[in-house]
């Protein structure tokens, strides 16, 4: 059986897999972090017998393959009052919950998974790293903390800078009846007299000049490419703010052989068997990689390129079904 593990609401990237799970009548079980401290499941779990118990009913050896995307996420919106020590309260619940799902991918670790647990986190600087051994072009990037080098840093690129956040955020933050949201920023001379002198150290990276942007969803060895035009020579520095623009055009990519062996290279040093990658095609035809997100959205491109990603996915679950009756 398929074990899925999502948010307990809608999800672009999750829900329409399932559909598919439904047409196809393969048997799954969808579980949200919210179930595990709710009433709406009765549950227990036995450390001795390294077993779990829905209903009373034994689920461990039932399952087989494990779709794990958005679970854990839930945490961070979970809230219980508690008077004066609410804060204290949802930090040790948070604890907990973190605990008690890390034990459950531990009995669970045999399984085939999409995505496990331990993988789900990648540290920017150190992907990187990793994708420049495996071949890869990435931007001249610095961690600075004081003014005086970002201006020299600025100079010795020409000009074109860029500052963008460390980690993977998806911050915001409420000022009156405004909210500031993270983004990349482009750097110029003024901004960057403006900095303090010295500063919380941060991400500075060359302003690559981009022909367009390609979105790869790679599935256990598989790309499906995104060549993201532009109309027009305004665009913004983050592409964010230009994904609902009408000058925005997606259509299907084939990526250089050589780039494909080099991200295969870098997922399988990441052990990521799926993942959304943004690179960068300069104008002087060469492929830049940026980053790459282990649970990043697909929908978009899965619908102006007709890729149904969402199928692909729900059928390579399927297949791993198969494969592991085959083996019983």
């Amino acid at each position: 059986m398929i074990l899925v593990l999502s948010n307990e609401a809608y999800e672009q990237g999750t829900d329409p897999v399932l559909s598919w799970l439904l047409h196809y009548q393969v048997p799954f079980v969808k579980v949200s972090l919210h179930d595990l401290v709710t009433s709406k499941v009765r549950y227990h779990v036995d450390l001795k017998t390294r077993d779990i118990f829905i209903n009373g009913q034994s689920v461990k050896h039932s399952i087989t393959t494990i779709w794990h995307r958005r679970f854990l996420g839930a945490a961070n919106a979970m809230s219980f009052a508690a008077g004066t020590n609410t804060d204290q309260l949802n930090f040790e619940i948070r604890t907990e919950l973190h605990d008690l799902v890390s034990y459950l991918e531990l009995l669970f670790r045999d399984k085939t998974w999409l995505t496990a647990f331990n993988r789900i986190k990648v540290n920017k600087l150190e992907v990187m790293d990793l994708a420049s051994q495996a071949g890869l072009k990435v931007p001249h990037t610095r961690i600075i903390n004081n003014r005086d080098e970002v201006l020299a840093f600025y100079h010795e690129l020409g000009g074109h800078l860029i500052s963008k956040p460390i980690a993977d955020v998806r911050g915001s933050y409420q000022q009156g009846d405004s909210t500031h949201v993270v983004l990349t920023t482009n750097l110029d001379a003024g901004r960057i007299a403006a900095l303090p002198e010295h500063f919380f150290p941060s991400l500075f990276q060359e302003k690559v000049a981009v022909d367009f942007e390609v979105r790869v969803f790679y599935l256990d060895g598989r790309f499906f490419a995104t060549g993201t035009l532009f109309s027009g020579t305004e665009r913004n520095v983050d592409k964010k703010l230009d994904s609902g623009s009408e000058r925005v055009h997606y259509v299907p990519y084939q990526l250089p052989a050589v780039v494909e062996e080099q991200l295969t290279q870098l997922m399988r040093t990441l052990e990521l068997n799926t993942g959304s990658i943004d690179l960068l095609r300069t104008v002087a035809g060469e492929y830049v990689f940026i980053e790459v997100n282990p649970v990043g959205q697909y929908l978009a491109e899965s619908t102006y390129c007709h890729y149904a990603l969402e199928k692909e996915i729900a059928e390579w679950l399927i297949n791993q079904e198969i494969s592991c009756a085959s083996l019983e």
